[in-house]
């Protein structure tokens, strides 16, 4: 794998603009941002994705569906998470990133779990990337692990770290993830990554992308520009 440029990273990167406090302001600036460092995906609010999809067609940047949330929890029924990606998707958005049912995860209900990937798998056609949200913060390393190979049994692309709403995702998670995958799916690091030096090492593991706001995202451009 050769050195992490800033072009590069700025390719890895789903930027995101989803917090509560966030007004329409936000979701411009996240455009705009993507538009100057070509920004894999952007995440913003659902009111406003047909915005996003306007202001970035014809640009490398794709515009990214969140899936089930329940404040990080995903126990959404499965119903309403395919509902949602079908939604997204007939919008035209370019990839799906859904939380995995949290609650079911820790009290063993394996079968729902995969079942309810599979689910929103279906309705996510192939050459659209399905992420999924697995809070590896408020996991066991054990079930990290399970997690992801469900993930992998379930039929998508990437399992994601979180969003930093339930905690950070850590060098530890990113290994443990890597670890799990085995190369079968793509790693996608996300949540409270604000360091260079964090996301260096990720990078070196192997880590394919990388989710963070804005400015996280920016200010980690500017210091690879300045080793440049």
């Amino acid at each position: 794998m050769g050195k992490l440029t800033a072009e590069i990273f700025g390719h890895m990167v789903d930027g995101a603009c989803i917090s509560a406090n966030m007004s329409f302001s936000s979701q411009r600036d996240l455009a705009e941002a993507a538009k100057l460092y070509g920004f894999k995906q952007v995440y913003g609010f659902a009111s406003y994705y047909d915005y996003l999809l306007k202001e970035l067609k014809g640009t490398v940047t794709g515009v990214g569906g969140g899936v089930g949330s329940s404040l990080g929890a995903g126990t959404e029924r499965t119903e309403v998470k395919v509902f949602e990606a079908k939604t997204y998707m007939d919008l035209g958005c370019d990839e799906i990133d859904m939380w995995m049912n949290i609650a079911a995860l820790k009290n063993s209900e394996f079968e729902y779990v995969r079942k309810d990937i599979e689910a929103v798998r279906a309705v996510v056609p192939k050459g659209h990337n399905l992420k999924v949200i697995i809070e590896p913060a408020i996991l066991t390393e054990e079930q990290i692990e399970t997690a992801t190979k469900l993930v992998i049994d379930g039929g998508a692309d990437f399992v994601k770290a979180g969003t930093g709403f339930l905690g950070a995702c850590t060098l530890n998670h990113a290994r443990l993830m890597l670890r799990a995958a085995n190369g079968q799916i793509k790693v996608k690091c996300s949540g409270g990554i604000r360091e260079l030096a964090v996301v260096k090492e990720m990078y070196d593991m192997g880590v394919a992308r990388f989710g963070m706001g804005v400015g996280s995202a920016q200010n980690i451009i500017r210091l690879l520009k300045e080793e440049e």
